[in-house]
């Protein structure tokens, strides 16, 4: 049996060389098509010269392998309408062109080839790491970035500000927070869908030229069940290409006393000045810090928000969010 991955290989990087790992550990002899000039030139910008790519192909297979051989690649089929069973490598780029194939081999009443689907590897803002991104100098072909990611929050509270920096630096090394102050909400206490509704409108206000924007809103959620208001953070994040993810922190019930200050028409923050004579309660350990006799405070509930934001762009294949 073999194995089939096919490819460019232009600015060789581990993205590829996490498709051929894959190919190897199968056991099976590995096929690999490599792209003639002719045939990518119409089809990418900037293209190394083939016997380049060959070169640095071989390079990497011979440290792991001998059991592979390399075809000159002149279509999308390769050696994939010939071979009776094999199993075929793919990235999510290239997933619908692999089913496209299986198609074409039910046609000619050839068994369908196993798909093996890997991941992609990211860069460290979270792109995935391409030959494109590399040709354009905005990252190295191990993913780092050559310039600072830059990312904006839309907040005036410090306490967001430093949540969300203290999750990047455990991620990436070379970024940018930068606050945006020019956003407006139509409350200051959200209810329900009106606190997504506004975490998205911050995440949409700061977008601009930055690769990310976040956006983090507080709110009520009224449960019908047990008659309860609980307080939660939910947070957006737009990137670069308009797609927003969110995630949401663990939610908690408010005690009766400040519900019912809230519902004359207060905000949390407010409610609690008023029954507590604390101010700015919202811009240090937060309701949860004082009714958690500060066990757990408002920071807490701020990074587990952005963390399950960006849970999605751990494994985006599995979202099909790129």
């Amino acid at each position: 049996m073999y194995t089939l991955v096919g490819g460019t290989f232009n600015h060789f990087h581990k993205g590829h060389e996490l498709m051929l790992r894959t190919a190897i550990d199968t056991g099976c002899r590995v096929i690999i098509g490599l792209t003639s000039d002719d045939y990518v030139i119409g089809n990418k910008e900037f293209i190394i010269k083939y016997r380049t790519r060959l070169k640095r192909l071989k390079k990497f297979m011979d440290k792991y392998t001998d059991n592979y051989e390399i075809h000159e690649l002149n279509d999308k089929f390769g050696e994939t309408l010939k071979i009776k069973e094999a199993n075929l490598i793919v990235s999510p780029e290239t997933y619908s062109t692999a089913i496209y194939i299986n198609n074409k081999r039910n046609e000619m009443n050839m068994r369908p080839l196993n798909i093996i689907k890997v991941p992609f590897v990211l860069a460290e803002d979270f792109f995935p790491i391409s030959s494109t991104r590399i040709e354009y100098g905005e990252i190295t072909r191990t993913g780092k970035r050559k310039n600072p990611i830059k990312i904006s929050i839309s907040t005036n509270n410090s306490l967001k500000t430093m949540a969300l920096r203290d999750f990047l630096n455990k991620f990436m090394k070379n970024f940018d927070v930068i606050e945006n102050h020019e956003y407006e909400t139509d409350t200051d206490q959200p209810y329900g869908d009106d606190t997504p509704r506004l975490a998205r409108l911050r995440a949409m206000k700061g977008l601009r030229d930055n690769d990310y924007s976040i956006g983090i809103e507080s709110g009520l959620f009224y449960n019908k069940i047990n008659n309860v208001y609980y307080d939660f953070h939910y947070c957006a994040v737009i990137d670069r290409y308009s797609r927003i993810t969110t995630g949401v922190s663990s939610g908690f019930e408010l005690p009766e006393d400040i519900v019912d200050v809230v519902r004359s028409g207060l905000s949390v923050s407010d409610a609690i000045k008023e029954i507590y004579n604390i101010p700015d309660i919202g811009k240090r350990e937060g309701i949860i810090g004082l009714i958690s006799n500060y066990n757990i405070k408002r920071y807490d509930l701020i990074m587990e928000s952005i963390r399950n934001a960006f849970i999605v762009r751990f494994r985006p294949d599995l979202y099909n969010i790129f």
